[in-house]
């Protein structure tokens, strides 16, 4: 997950006033839990402009666990003049915590913005993860200390990636050029890497680091990057060579990814004038017919034949698996299935569509074999195969048994119990860091014991996310918690919506974390974007106060679930189709209806072409079975919440009597 900037991070360098560190003590009349809580609050307030009211308010909190993140935000404000001695007090204090651990990269930065490598060095542990910026930092001590070896090294690590290095690489990375260590076999290295990352901008640059005779293979390699049109049109004049072939390669490979009518012409212009290898022919015809399948051309199979089986992807065979049901060729797709790698095979999707291409081609008591054994998993496709048998749904939960004595002693574990206070005054992000360090030191008795304590308390995201594979799946109370309760009880009833579907949204979208923040700037447990925000804002009539409003979970909830109403209304209640505009937006959806709306809703959901949709999509569904079944007992077949395109949902759909639910054979 994406999480916000950490509050006490941006606190720090806004303090003024000397530094005073003041590491824990004992008190003798420590104050009330709540009344440390409000006085830690008010100090932290404090911090930004009010040195007095802090120094009141920290001088009664010496005996409270979070005394020392106002200390570290101390030293983070006056850092540039924290001397060894103080950095090395606070550390003996916090040796073996996340906090420690934290400061000692903030102090690591310092002393390389001071250029004082000796003490870089020294404060540099060797055991401690850091940054891409910090270890080419650590290169320049090394070099600086001449440990020409240990820096060569640490350079060498860092230096086979696609992406960019920080500007404080750019000085190691001059060292390392004038002294040869990087030879043209590492800048080819890296430079076929960006050109693996789409990066045009770093290839461009290794380009120009290639001896002479190698410049301008490599320019054409970072061309096919940059401007792989250009580069096509340009090929049909070049000399048929190693390095010119490559770049034509590249350059119809992301040609294909972009406009793939275009890249088949290319393609047809330039197969005849190359003498491709049979590797570098596959891999062009690999893209050729993925892209082809992506975009549901009518010869997307005459592509898919053409791709040697040797080169054959799962990726390209699950498209193969699309492009045949979005043409509803069920022989085909029962060719497709039976001629998947086991893996694939193996998966529930795969062994879904077999049952379907059995029933389709008149082998009823094959497909209801595959049903069967399908309907026994708890998965959005073996719950379609639980409605073609009729038959209930499994879901066999797992509970974890409190285990009191256990509990105790975790809490008065440090890194624990800073976790777990710091969630209950609302530093989210500080929790989680202190969260993710204490667990690594615990067995798998305790961690489970934690994972109690935390749900107790409300922070479902620790939770979910910690049980997300294997047989902790079946921990469904702590994996799909009835959170927020009154208010989705609430917003739900004002909107028509189904509580179970509203869970389940909020389920895929934050995983119940309050706080998280996406790249795209989506905000809070139904991620909104502020825009989006605002603009229900607006219709409710309900306050706003800018993007942290949605940070608040029921003002998210209100405010997402308008939103998903009015996705419903668009689509006439299809919750599937609603819950795919809710996530790539209306647009694409729209289009996607007016080219494939006669397909039936299962195999529509299937050709979705993105696959973060897709997989969305089947997921809020299949959430939505287990939400309806730990609201209700029982739940809603998932066949009635899928009305085919262009179909209103049904009000039978809404009143149908819930499947019931067994344990199966766990």
């Amino acid at each position: 997950m994406f999480v916000t900037q950490p509050r006490w991070k941006s606190l720090c360098c806004a303090l003024a006033g000397g530094l005073l560190l003041t590491l824990t003590a004992v008190r003798a009349d420590p104050l009330p839990l709540d009344r440390n809580r409000d006085t830690f609050r008010a100090a932290a307030a404090a911090l930004t402009g009010n040195p007095a009211a802090y120094e009141a308010e920290r001088k009664q909190l010496d005996n409270y666990l979070l005394a020392p993140y106002l200390d570290y935000a101390r030293l983070n404000r006056d850092l540039a003049t924290v001397s060894a001695a103080t950095a090395q007090q606070f550390l003996a204090a916090e040796a073996s915590t996340q906090l420690g651990r934290q400061f000692r990269r903030d102090y690591l930065a310092e002393l390389a913005r001071r250029a004082d490598w000796p003490a870089f060095l020294a404060f540099d542990t060797g055991n401690l993860p850091l940054s891409t910026e910090l270890r080419c930092q650590r290169v320049q001590a090394l070099l600086a200390a001449d440990r020409t070896g240990d820096a060569r090294r640490e350079l060498l690590e860092l230096w086979p990636t696609g992406q960019s290095l920080p500007t404080v690489c750019d000085g190691p990375l001059a060292v390392a050029r004038d002294r040869g260590w990087l030879d043209s076999t590492r800048v080819w290295q890296r430079l076929r890497l960006a050109a693996d990352a789409g990066n045009a901008g770093l290839a461009g640059v290794l380009a120009r680091l290639l001896p002479a005779d190698e410049t301008v293979a490599g320019e054409r390699l970072a061309g096919a990057v940059a401007d792989p049109e250009a580069t096509l049109k340009s090929a049909a004049q070049w000399l048929d060579a190693p390095g010119q072939r490559e770049a034509v390669v590249r350059a119809l490979q992301r040609r294909a990814r972009a406009t793939i009518d275009s890249a088949i012409d290319h393609w047809s212009l330039l197969s005849s004038r190359f003498a491709f290898s049979t590797a570098e022919r596959s891999a062009v015809l690999h893209e050729l017919a993925l892209y082809a399948a992506v975009a549901y051309r009518p010869d997307a199979e005459d592509w898919f034949e053409r791709v040697p089986m040797e080169a054959r992807s799962e990726q390209l065979a699950e498209w193969q698996l699309r492009a045949a049901l979005a043409r509803q060729d069920w022989p085909a797709v029962l060719k497709v299935v039976d001629g998947l790698p086991p893996a694939l095979a193996a998966a529930p999707r795969s062994r879904y569509w077999r049952g379907r291409a059995l029933g389709a081609t008149r082998r009823p008591g094959e497909a209801r074999d595959v049903y069967a054994t399908l309907a026994t998993e708890t998965n959005f496709h073996g719950f379609l195969a639980a409605d073609r048998l009729d038959a209930p749904y499994v879901i066999c939960p797992r509970e974890i048994e409190p285990d009191p004595a256990r509990a105790a002693a975790l809490r008065g574990q440090r890194d624990v119990a800073r976790a777990l206070e710091l969630q209950a005054v609302g530093w989210l992000p500080e929790a989680a860091r202190a969260w993710d360090f204490a667990r690594q030191g615990l067995g798998e008795a305790d961690r489970r014991q934690l994972l109690l304590l935390a749900s107790s308390q409300g922070w479902h995201d620790r939770v979910v996310f910690a049980l997300s594979s294997g047989d902790d799946q079946r921990f469904y109370s702590l994996r799909f918690p009835l959170a927020e309760r009154a208010t989705v009880q609430r917003e739900t009833a004002r909107n028509a919506l189904d509580p179970a579907w509203t869970y389940a949204l909020i389920r895929a979208e934050s995983a119940w974390q309050p706080d998280v923040r996406s790249p795209a700037n989506a905000y809070g447990l139904m991620q909104l974007l502020p825009a989006t925000g605002q603009r229900m804002a607006r219709q409710l009539g309900m306050s706003w106060l800018g993007p942290g409003t949605l940070l608040d979970p029921e003002a998210n909830i209100s405010l997402g679930t308008r939103y998903l109403a009015q996705q419903a209304e668009r689509f006439q209640g299809s919750p599937w189709l609603a819950t795919a505009a809710y996530n790539a937006g209306p647009a694409p959806v729209l289009r996607w209806v007016d080219e494939r709306g006669t397909l039936p809703a299962d195999v529509f959901i299937e050709t979705i072409p993105y696959r973060e949709t897709r997989d969305y999509v089947t997921r809020v569904l299949a959430f939505s079975v287990i939400y309806d079944w730990r609201l209700n007992g029982a739940a809603r077949p998932l066949s009635a919440r899928l009305p085919d395109p262009g179909r209103p949902l049904a009000p039978a759909a809404v009143t149908l009597a819930r499947r019931t639910v067994s344990c199966g054979n766990p």
